[in-house]
C-alpha cells in the first residue's frame, strides 16, 4: 500500500525544486523519506522537519491511488497543522492530501472526530464547550452548592479549600465511568489525583455529582475526550481496526508534546498494522503535567533517525544551544559562516525598565538604525501572566519588564466572565488575529450571557450560537449591528476590558441594548469586572507589543514562539513556578546559564522546576536566525559567568553602570 519511488539524484533534485529549492541529499533525511515502516525521528530545532514531512507526502503523491484509505498527519498545535497545510497547498500533487480520505489536524481533533465525539453522541450527551479553563471556571463557581464540599473546604484552616479548588478545576472523567445512553448521569467517576477524597466518602461523591452536572450542561475538559475515546475502544475494539484500515500511514508531528493518556491512546490505536512514524525533539518538551511521570512522555527509540543539522542559525548559537539538550543530548550542527550577534544584558531593580530599550539597541547594532518592519523581533519569558506578589523571587513575569503587557489568558483570567472573554478578543486584535475569530469569540461570550439570563429562542430553548442572530433580530432588526459597533469601539479600539470605570460604562450600555433591567444572579456574576491583570489608569490599554523609536518588539511567553523561526529574540529572566516549596521554584536564566556557558555540568533531571527552566531556555534560544539576547539580574551573574560569556563572543551590556 505504501510505495515510495527510488530516491534517485534526479528525483531528489525535482523534489527540492518543487519545495522551493530545498536540499534532501542528507543520508538521514533520505532514511526518513524512504521509510515505509514504523520509526522515530529526533530532530534538532530548525532542521526543516516540517518541510521534510511535506516532502514525504510529495513523494507519496506520485503513487497514492486509493480513494478510501489515506495518510493521517497529526500534530499537537493548530500552528503546526496550519504550516503543513500551507506547504501542501502550494504543491500540485501533494495538495490532494488536504482532502478525503486523508486527515491533517491536531491530536485532539483526531481523537474527537474519529472516536470521542461519535461515542459521546451515542451516549446522548451534548457539547457546549471543550476547554480546560472554562470547565475550571464553571466548577469554581458551582462547588459551593454541594454541602459536603463546603464542609470539606472549611477544615484545616483554609488548606483544604485550596486543595478542593484544584481538584474541582481538574475534575476529569475516568475511562471507567459508568452511565446509560440517553439518561443524564447523576454521578460520574473521575480520575483519582493525589490527596483527592475517595468516592466512598461524601466529599468524593459530591465531586462526582458536580462532574455529572457540568457534563450534563455540555462542558468538558480536553482530557474528558481522551477518557471517552479510551472507553469507546475498550468497549468496541473494532473501532481500532477501522481506524487502522482507514490510515495505513500515520505521521505524528511534535511527538514530544503529546503525552499522558493522550499519547497512550494514540500509541494503542497505531501500535501495529500501520506504519506509525513519530517526529519530534525531546529537548522541546514544554507541555508538562505535574501528575505525569517521565514514562508518560514520548522518548525517541534508540534507533531513532537523527536530524542534527539546523538551517536556522549559525555555529555560534548551535554550540550554545547544544549545551542545553539536557533531555536527549544532541550536538546541533549550525550553518557555516552564518554571522550572529549574542548579548547578555545585566540589570537590577532600578534599571529593569531599560532592558527592552537596550535590546532594541542590540537589534540596531546588527541591522542598522532602521532595521525594517519586515523583521520578526521578539522578547519572551518563561512566565508572562500576572503573578501573586510576596512569594518567590523577582522578577516574576514579563510584566515586570513591561507593565503594560497582558496576554489576556492564563489561569487567573476567569473565563467565566464576559470581561475575560473580551480581553482575549482585544489581545487577538492587537496580535493581528483574524476578524472572524475575534467576532466568533465575542459572540460566544454574548451567547453565554444570554443563557445565564435565561433568554430563549422561538422554540423555548436557551440561546445558542445558531439561534442568537434570530433572538437579537426579534428584539431589534439592527441590534446585532449595534452590539458589534459597541464591541468595536469599546473593546477592540477602546480600553473597556482593562479598566473598571470603562467596563462599567460598557456593561450599562450592553444591558440597555439587551433590555436586561433585572439581572439574574448568574448574569450579574458573568458581567463582573476582573480586577486581576487589569491596567491601572482609565483609558489605558494592555499591549502585546513594545515600541521603541518606531521598532516593534512582540512580547509573549516562550510557549508562544515554539515552532517559529524569528529574526531576533530576547529571553528575559523570570521565575519558573512548580509549587510553594523552594525546591519547586527556579529563576530560569540564573539556573541555566552557568551550565550553558560551560561553568558547570548540571543534572537538571533531578528537579522539575530546573528541568523546566532548561527546556524553556533551550526552546527560546533556538528560535532566532541572527540576534540572541538574554537579560538576567546582575546579582545572579558571577564574574566567572560574565568572563565566560565574553570569551565565547557575547557582548555584555551592564545597565547598572549607566
Amino acid at each position: 500500500m505504501i510505495q515510495i519511488p527510488p530516491l534517485t539524484e534526479q528525483l531528489l533534485a525535482e523534489l527540492g525544486e518543487e519545495l522551493g529549492g530545498c536540499d534532501f541529499t542528507s543520508e538521514d533525511q533520505q532514511r526518513f523519506l524512504s521509510a515505509t515502516e514504523s520509526c522515530d525521528v529526533q530532530a534538532a530545532p530548525g532542521n526543516g522537519k516540517t518541510t521534510l514531512l511535506v516532502a514525504k507526502l510529495a513523494l507519496l503523491s506520485r503513487s497514492w491511488t486509493s480513494r478510501k484509505r489515506g495518510v493521517c498527519v497529526i500534530s499537537h498545535t493548530n500552528a503546526a497543522r496550519e504550516e503543513i497545510e500551507k506547504k501542501l497547498a502550494t504543491h500540485s500533487l501533494a495538495s490532494a492530501f488536504l482532502a478525503y480520505p486523508h486527515f491533517i489536524g491536531t491530536v485532539t481533533g483526531f481523537i474527537d472526530r474519529f472516536v470521542a465525539l461519535p461515542y459521546l453522541r451515542g451516549l446522548g450527551w451534548g457539547v457546549q464547550r471543550i476547554d480546560d479553563d472554562v470547565f475550571g471556571a464553571i466548577g469554581g463557581s458551582r462547588w459551593r452548592s454541594k454541602p459536603a464540599l463546603v464542609t470539606y473546604s472549611e477544615i484545616n484552616k483554609g488548606i483544604n479549600k485550596r486543595r478542593l479548588e484544584e481538584f474541582v478545576r481538574k475534575l476529569e472523567l475516568s475511562e471507567e465511568f459508568v452511565c446509560e445512553a440517553e439518561i443524564p448521569p447523576q454521578r460520574l467517576k473521575v480520575s483519582a489525583r493525589a490527596g483527592q477524597p475517595s468516592p466512598q466518602r461524601p466529599t468524593g461523591q459530591a465531586l462526582e455529582e458536580l462532574k455529572a452536572e457540568i457534563t450534563n450542561d455540555g462542558f468538558y475538559r480536553f482530557g474528558d475526550m481522551t477518557a471517552l475515546a479510551q472507553q469507546a475502544i475498550t468497549r468496541f475494539p473494532e473501532i481500532i481496526q477501522r481506524v487502522r484500515a482507514r490510515f495505513p500511514l500515520v505521521l505524528l508531528d511534535e511527538a514530544q508534546d503529546t503525552n499522558g493518556a493522550q499519547l497512550a491512546l494514540v500509541n494503542q490505536l497505531f501500535a501495529e498494522g500501520v506504519a506509525y512514524q513519530r517526529l519530534g525533539d525531546q529537548n522541546q518538551t514544554l507541555y508538562e503535567d505535574d501528575d505525569l511521570t517521565p514514562d508518560d512522555y514520548w522518548r525517541a527509540a534508540e534507533d531513532a533517525i537523527p536530524l542534527n543539522k539546523t538551517r536556522r542559525f549559525g555555529t555560534d548559537i548551535a554550540s550554545f544551544a547544544s549545551r542545553l539538550t539536557v533531555r536527549a543530548p544532541q550536538i546541533i550542527e549550525g550553518v557555516e559562516d552564518a554571522p550572529s550577534r549574542r548579548s547578555l544584558i545585566l540589570f537590577d531593580r532600578n534599571s529593569i525598565a531599560g532592558v527592552l530599550p537596550a535590546y532594541a539597541g542590540e537589534v540596531r547594532a546588527y541591522w542598522g538604525q532602521d532595521p525594517g518592519a519586515h523583521l520578526d523581533i521578539r522578547a519572551v519569558a518563561s512566565r508572562h501572566n500576572p503573578a501573586a506578589a510576596g512569594r518567590g523571587d523577582w522578577p516574576k513575569t514579563l510584566i515586570d519588564y513591561c507593565p503594560q503587557y497582558r496576554s489576556g489568558r492564563g489561569r487567573q483570567s476567569r473565563p467565566d466572565t464576559l470581561c475575560s472573554v473580551l480581553r482575549q478578543a482585544a489581545i487577538l486584535h492587537a496580535s493581528h488575529g483574524s476578524p472572524a475569530e475575534i467576532a466568533d469569540l465575542m459572540m460566544s461570550g454574548l451567547v453565554i450571557l444570554l443563557r445565564h439570563h435565561g433568554v430563549k429562542d422561538e422554540r423555548g430553548e436557551l440561546a445558542t450560537k445558531r439561534s442568537i442572530s434570530s433572538i437579537l433580530q426579534r428584539r431589534d432588526p439592527k441590534l446585532q449591528l449595534k452590539i458589534r459597533r459597541l464591541m468595536r469601539d469599546r473593546v477592540v479600539l477602546g480600553a473597556s476590558a482593562w479598566n473598571e470605570d470603562d467596563w462599567s460604562q460598557l456593561r450599562d450600555e450592553l444591558k440597555s441594548l439587551l433590555g436586561m433591567d433585572a439581572l439574574s444572579d448568574a448574569a450579574r456574576q458573568y458581567l463582573e469586572f476582573v480586577g486581576h491583570g487589569a491596567t491601572a489608569a482609565q483609558g489605558e490599554r494592555a499591549s502585546t507589543v513594545f515600541i521603541h523609536e518606531g521598532m516593534e518588539i512582540k512580547l509573549g511567553s516562550i510557549h508562544s514562539v515554539k515552532g517559529r523561526t524569528v529574526d531576533s529574540i530576547l529571553v528575559v529572566e523570570t521565575e519558573v513556578w512548580r509549587g510553594t516549596s523552594r525546591d519547586q521554584q527556579a529563576m530560569d536564566l540564573a539556573t541555566v546559564l552557568p551550565h550553558a556557558f560551560g561553568l558547570e555540568n548540571k543534572d537538571f533531571s533531578a528537579n522539575a522546576a530546573q528541568l523546566a527552566a532548561a527546556t524553556n531556555v533551550f526552546v527560546a534560544v533556538t528560535r532566532p536566525r541572527k540576534v540572541l539576547c538574554c537579560a538576567m539580574r546582575k546579582i545572579a551573574a558571577s564574574d566567572e559567568l560574565v568572563a565566560a560569556a565574553r570569551a565565547q563572543g557575547w557582548n555584555i551590556i551592564d545597565l547598572t553602570l549607566l
